[in-house]
């Protein structure tokens, strides 16, 4: 019984590590924005967009954990989020400026 349990305990332990960014960025890759931004909360674990998509002007929301962004003041109303599918990388349009963000895992910008 007691074998049973460390065992139990010791691949508990092993699964809680750092996850593969190559499966992880897997989930990304679908995603697709394409929205004007009504309003804005952002921080170190989510990035949650009220706004309009920017086609066909309906309403729409992305609540997606935020692997992009540090400047949690750097997305306005007005704004437009882009983020193509089978693509890493977020963009944020303002009225004169294109920042692009590459997506971190890890730590490091990963492509």
């Amino acid at each position: 019984m007691k074998v049973f349990v460390f065992l139990s305990f010791l691949i508990l332990l092993c699964s809680c590590g750092e996850p593969d960014c190559n499966i992880v960025k897997k989930a990304y890759y679908p995603d697709e924005y394409y929205l004007i931004v009504e309003e804005a909360s952002i921080d170190n674990s989510w990035i949650k967009i009220r706004g309009s998509v920017l086609i066909t002007n309906e309403k729409s929301n992305i609540m997606v954990h935020n692997n992009w962004i540090d400047d949690y003041n750097e997305v306005e109303m007005g704004d437009t989020i882009i983020k193509r599918e089978g693509n890493l990388e977020l963009v944020v349009h303002k009225k004169d400026t294109i920042i692009r963000h590459d997506w971190y895992c890890r730590g490091k910008p990963y492509k």
